[in-house]
């Protein structure tokens, strides 16, 4: 049987006021979302920013090469629709990587 090698991913969580054990949950949400979809968490950018800024996540992305950046969901990012669709933008067309949600818009 051939062994399929778990291709390398990140996680970004946006922590602003969180308590530690909440990011802890949250990480952990990555984590197994990476586990069950083949992937490996290498790292996670945690924002502590009030302000999205997607051009630092696009430069982020692109110096480490990211193929795969996994959040909770778009809403952890960010509710508002205008600044979702930039944070997408960044990841998808600016960085080339692919967005993966751990949750969904549902938890």
């Amino acid at each position: 049987m051939t062994r399929v090698e778990r291709e390398p991913a990140y996680g970004y969580l946006r922590v602003l006021d969180l308590p530690e054990d909440e990011v802890e949950v949250l990480e952990k949400q990555l984590h197994e979302y990476a586990n069950a979809h083949n992937l490996v968490l290498l790292d996670v950018r945690k924002e502590r920013y009030r302000l999205l800024r997607p051009g630092e996540l696009a430069a982020w992305l692109i110096e480490r090469e990211v193929q795969h950046l996994i959040v909770p969901s778009a809403e952890h990012v960010t509710t508002h629709p205008i600044a979702r669709m930039l944070f997408c933008q960044a990841v998808y067309l600016d960085a080339g990587a692919e967005l993966h949600e751990a949750c969904g818009e549902t938890d």
